[in-house]
């Protein structure tokens, strides 16, 4: 009798982990369109620029705060680190992550406004990451749920409570300010609050256990850091080149590659435990044609996007910003093709990953960006607005180059051990 209460109280909570963890995630994934449209719409282009070039770089400063993110965590069967010494390490790599960003404003020269929603918006993606640890312990007790729940309400009243403090104040930083402020709330009387039930909390660093997580997580951590800031290089250059303006224009041009590279994902994801059967079986063909598939797929959606983006994206895009984006229709167009560039990569990136080609792709990324520093420099100088838009695309067909060369070699050399 005991044993079919627990059971279905598993069955209960994994259908709950299901359903508050897709709908906090998604929230989460819009939260930046939505808030780059409160901001447009009511502060202008001037303060959209500046908020959407913010809002990039602290997901980037989340990028050093997570370090490894969840992954560890959650599969730590070993328990070669403890709970505790996770959250103490993810505390630390969020102090570094604000550190580092103060630093970058203070190299850059910014004046106090830019400066404050920079820092900010920093301060607010630490927190996140902080957040994220907390959900790792309650993923391990199959209690996922709370934390979906955590970031739905977050979402939530963070868009209505940003909106509302916006359009009476008009002031950018106590709208963000508030999400800092609700953010550290449900850390503390929430999320920190159920994740006591099942750690005990401890001051100071168990330094053999946070080595022991630094090393087998950098490798991801620098991956992951490094492609993220090669597709935010534009931006950089833009902010260094350009005016605020044109930083709004090119963060409302780019969205609509999110919803390209959010398909490749959706198509991606069925297909990672099939990518791994046949590698382990060595069926190199159906290997072969799972990734085809996949990529065949991405590129086939845009038979469809790319008239509707010509004709109805940039209408629809003006009518949501309240910007006037008719003379750059041919560069939206660029960016959905370069966000399936994107998307594709990542399928190959996957396929090496099951292929166990790590180390290499590394080198890659570390050569991509240099590469990619260039042109966007190059380009940007040259052509301005139309520079980035340019330099976005050729960056992630360069880099979908490079990933389908390595690929296929790695294909070769894999295979062939079988």
């Amino acid at each position: 009798m005991e044993r079919k209460k627990s059971h279905m109280q598993k069955q209960d909570n994994l259908k709950k982990n299901y359903i508050w963890n897709t709908l906090g995630t998604t929230f989460l994934s819009f939260n930046s369109l939505l808030f780059m449209i409160i901001v447009t719409r009511i502060n202008g282009i001037e303060d959209g620029g500046l908020f959407s070039f913010s809002y990039a770089s602290a997901c980037i400063v989340n990028a050093i705060a997570l370090f490894c993110g969840r992954t560890y965590q959650v599969t730590d069967d070993n328990k070669e680190v403890s709970e505790a010494t996770y959250i103490n390490t993810r505390i630390l790599t969020c102090v570094i992550g604000a550190v580092l960003s103060l630093g970058f404003v203070l190299i850059n020269h910014y004046n106090p406004g830019k400066a404050s929603i920079f820092l900010t918006l920093c301060v607010l993606k630490c927190i996140e990451a902080l957040s994220d640890a907390f959900y790792g312990v309650l993923q391990k007790r199959e209690l996922l749920y709370i934390a979906g729940k955590s970031m739905t309400y977050k979402s939530l009243l963070g868009l209505i409570g940003f909106g509302i403090i916006d359009f009476y104040t008009r002031n950018l930083y106590m709208s963000c300010m508030f999400l800092v402020v609700l953010n550290i709330v449900f850390l503390i009387t929430y999320e920190g609050r159920h994740a006591h039930k099942y750690v005990k909390f401890q001051y100071g660093l168990k330094k053999r256990e946070s080595l022991t997580l630094i090393k087998r997580s950098w490798y991801t951590f620098a991956f992951t850091l490094i492609i993220t800031l090669i597709i935010n290089i534009p931006r950089y250059i833009i902010d260094r080149l350009l005016d605020s303006e044109a930083q709004a224009i090119y963060g409302i041009l780019s969205m609509p590659a999110t919803f390209i590279m959010l398909f490749g994902q959706f198509v991606l994801q069925p297909s990672l435990t099939s990518l791994v059967e046949h590698r382990e079986k060595g069926l190199k063909i159906e290997f072969q044609r799972t990734v085809r598939r996949i990529v065949l797929s991405i590129f086939g959606v845009l038979i469809i996007v790319l008239p509707a983006a010509y004709y109805i994206g940039v209408p629809l895009l003006g009518m949501i910003y309240g910007v006037d984006l008719f003379a750059y229709r041919w560069l939206l167009l660029g960016v959905i093709v370069g966000g399936a560039f994107y998307a594709s990569s990542t399928v190959l990136l996957n396929a090496l990953i099951t292929m166990h080609s790590t180390k290499i792709q590394l080198i890659l990324q570390l050569c991509m960006f240099v590469i990619s520093l260039m042109i966007a420099i190059s380009v940007i100088q040259w052509k301005g607005l139309v520079g980035s838009i340019v330099s976005y695309m050729l960056i992630l067909i360069l880099q979908f180059i490079s990933y389908f060369i390595l690929y296929e070699i790695e294909l070769r050399k894999s295979f062939k051990k079988k």
